[in-house]
């Protein structure tokens, strides 16, 4: 005969088990998941595809004047877009060749065979004097070769915690480590418009985000401020967190007092979120970063900058610059205005198209690198030449599609770009707006004197300067690539500056200058 018996606290402690062992495994820190159950960053990516989503984009289309179709072909945005990805090409190889940072960077090869290919641009076109001009740098050149921000793993944040590589790192100018590396615990301090918080900082590695409305240039100051007052307080290093698009590098906020490095977005969110369920199962001081770094100043640089010439009737020189060096890709920074360059030399060299002032091209180096600025060096270089110029057009950052940031949607039109006329002389500023109008190129409608960028090098001839310049959401960063630029923009930049030095060639010299 059997018996049963029926035990109803028998059959409830599985629960009861569960109910007892669950928050203590808690407590400890003890996850079933690796790494709290968080999921793990993508990755840096291919480098060279854009973040950003184009694929619905609709380019606004180019309204040309009827007598400028057939006499401006040289203008047309189909004959300048395989010019921008012949430059970014450059880039790319530098990136092939192993650069971490890599990019047309003067100092280093791909700037010079980027100025080389423009030399060979301008002599087929049929510009005089050609040449390559090298020029020595000045000072050192910090430069890191290597490093890497791990963040390491531990069982006691979930069964195969594996050591965590965070790929979009990039370490900030200026940053040194003695001995090459060196590890510490976390600490979150917040977003950098917040005041730094009161928590013991000694020893640890600090974590700020940023949030560009714009790009990295407006956070510059914020950023980098911060950033010393955290080390101040006794932080070992700074992490910022770029809250953009994805998972790109940014190259900026150098000079931090300390190491400084940036990640992207998702390598960000994933650091902060570990940091977070850290600190909420008491593991707090078990959190570790280790960051390494190889890096030192490079002396013995040399920058090169392209010239060639389209004589006109008379000795005043009009000077036409586009910076060739640029960080990444740089499609937008500055291959689009490099790439304009070389079709308005091509337009002008065109014996229907010759100018009454002679015209004086230049692809200059130095743009991104200290010591090597090109401009600076051209003046110093070229006395008959520069002494005879009345006017410096710059061209960068002219022709990327409109990025909002607020939601990265993008928009049919251009990004829109700051305009400056030095001496906001009555004849330029007139002849801009109706060049402005006449193209759909997107200019702020308040023009200004300032021009920050590639004409401080200029600045001592002491001549107009003019300039359309944009520091969009991608400035300085790896998404800056070939697909953001837009074929209709270039040709919209193409024929509003080459209208522009059409009126300035022509002019009375007290129309340029009327002081």
């Amino acid at each position: 005969m059997r018996f049963s018996v029926f035990c109803f606290p028998c059959r409830r402690l599985p629960a009861l088990i569960s109910l007892l062992i669950l928050p203590l495994l808690a407590t400890t820190g003890f996850a079933q998941t690796a790494w709290f159950g968080l999921e793990l960053p993508g990755g840096f990516g291919n480098p060279h595809a854009p973040t950003v989503d184009l694929s619905d984009v609709q380019p606004i289309p180019v309204s040309v004047p009827a007598a400028e179709r057939q006499s401006h072909a040289d203008l047309e945005g189909q004959r300048i877009l395989p010019l921008v990805e012949q430059i970014v090409g450059f880039s790319h190889q530098s990136h092939r060749d192993g650069n971490r940072v890599w990019g047309r960077v003067t100092g280093f090869p791909s700037q010079r065979a980027t100025v080389e290919w423009v030399a060979e641009q301008f002599r087929e076109a049929g510009l005089q004097q050609v040449a390559v001009q090298e020029y020595p740098g000045e000072g050192e050149f910090w430069w890191p070769s290597d490093w890497q921000v791990t963040l390491l793993g531990d069982a006691a944040y979930g069964t195969g915690s594996s050591d965590v590589i965070l790929e979009s790192s990039l370490v900030t100018a200026g940053s040194e480590i003695p001995g090459g590396s060196l590890t510490a615990t976390l600490v979150d301090t917040g977003h950098i418009l917040d005041p730094v918080p009161d928590v013991d900082l000694h020893g640890r590695i600090a974590v700020q985000t940023l949030t560009p409305p714009t790009g990295a240039y407006s956070e510059r100051t914020p950023t980098q401020e911060r950033a010393r007052a955290l080390m101040a307080r006794g932080a070992v290093a700074v992490i910022n967190v770029v809250e953009q698009l994805g998972n790109m590098h940014t190259r900026d906020f150098s000079n931090c007092n300390g190491p400084c490095y940036n990640l992207g977005t998702a390598d960000g969110e994933f650091l902060k979120a570990a940091i977070r369920e850290a600190a909420d199962r008491g593991l707090a001081d078990r959190l570790q970063l280790r960051l390494s770094l190889q890096a030192g100043n490079l002396t013995g640089l040399k920058g090169y900058n392209a010239i060639g010439i389209v004589p006109g009737e008379g000795p005043e020189i009009v000077i036409v610059n586009a910076h060739a060096d640029g960080w990444y890709d740089a499609a937008g920074d500055n291959a689009d205005g490099l790439a304009v360059l070389i079709a308005m030399a091509r337009h002008f060299a065109g014996q229907e198209n010759r100018p009454e002032r002679t015209l004086l091209f230049v692809a200059s180096g130095g743009h991104h690198s200290p010591g090597l600025n090109g401009p600076r060096a051209l003046v110093a270089m070229n006395p008959d030449l520069v002494g005879r110029a009345v006017l410096v057009f710059n061209l960068e950052h002219i022709a990327q599609f409109a990025i909002d940031s607020s939601d990265w949607s993008v928009g049919p039109g251009e990004q829109r770009m700051s305009y400056s006329v030095t001496n906001m002389a009555p004849f330029l500023v007139s002849r801009s707006r109706d060049a402005m109008a006449r193209y759909g190129f997107n200019l702020n409608p308040e023009f200004r004197e300032a021009a920050p960028g590639d004409l401080g090098g200029y600045r001592s001839l002491g001549i107009p300067m003019i300039q359309a310049i944009h520091s969009g959401p991608l400035y300085h960063a790896s998404g800056d690539v070939l697909a953001t630029i837009s074929e209709p923009g270039l040709e919209r930049a193409a024929r509003f500056f080459t209208y522009l030095v059409e009126q300035v060639v022509a002019a009375d010299r007290r129309q340029l200058d009327p002081e």
